[in-house]
């Protein structure tokens, strides 16, 4: 197996876990904030697939094939993640008239587990930058670690002060990035759709 998709498919199977993981965590510690980061991270898993669908057809030289099937499952992808969104978005503003108490520990530990995971699968993915959708999915894993460390602050901030209101902010934060990069992915997924027709 070659190296770049060892590379790809590693960092896959480390970011699926992590999203089961951080799903149970903020259902059974009621944080949307964890809940929104595990979003996020969805959104990085389905990048990781396309770029290594892009990779493996890219090795057959079928680029017409590989815009179809990369659009498709950017547009089906883009539409469970605009219905994700809608849900966070309800939730984070019915909590902000009476935030549960979350434990702000719980919520710190499990997104630094989850820069840990991102950056690894970024070192893993940059020593294939050459490759442009490889270097999307490197500039994810990249923008993830950060979006993590916004969580482990909230979690740092909750511990200190009782703060509970700071879970729906972040989570509210978070669910506008992943509405940006899902309006951008149905954009260029609809227009490649449109031009294949």
């Amino acid at each position: 197996m070659e190296t770049q998709h060892r590379d790809y498919l590693i960092s896959i199977a480390l970011n699926a876990g992590f999203v089961i993981l951080e799903v149970a965590v903020a259902l059974v510690f009621r944080s949307l904030g964890l809940l929104s980061d595990a979003g996020h991270k969805l959104i990085d898993v389905f990048a990781l697939l396309l770029a290594l669908v892009g990779f493996r057809l890219a090795r057959r030289r079928d680029g017409r094939d590989y815009g179809r099937i990369s659009a498709g499952i950017a547009l089906v992808n883009a539409l469970i993640l605009l219905g994700a969104v809608a849900v966070i978005i309800v939730e984070s503003l019915e909590k902000f008239s009476a935030p549960d108490p979350v434990n702000g520990a719980a919520i710190s530990w499990t997104a630094g587990v989850g820069i840990l995971v991102s950056g690894l699968s970024a070192w893993l993915l940059m020593r294939h930058r050459e490759d442009i959708n490889t270097r999307a999915a490197f500039l994810h894993m990249a923008t993830d670690s950060l979006l993590s460390l916004g969580v482990v602050i909230s979690g740092i901030v909750i511990s200190l002060t009782g703060l509970h209101v700071i879970d729906p902010i972040v989570s509210l934060v978070i669910a506008a990035v992943i509405l940006f990069n899902t309006v951008r992915l149905l954009r260029d997924a609809l227009r490649t759709l449109l031009q294949k027709q």
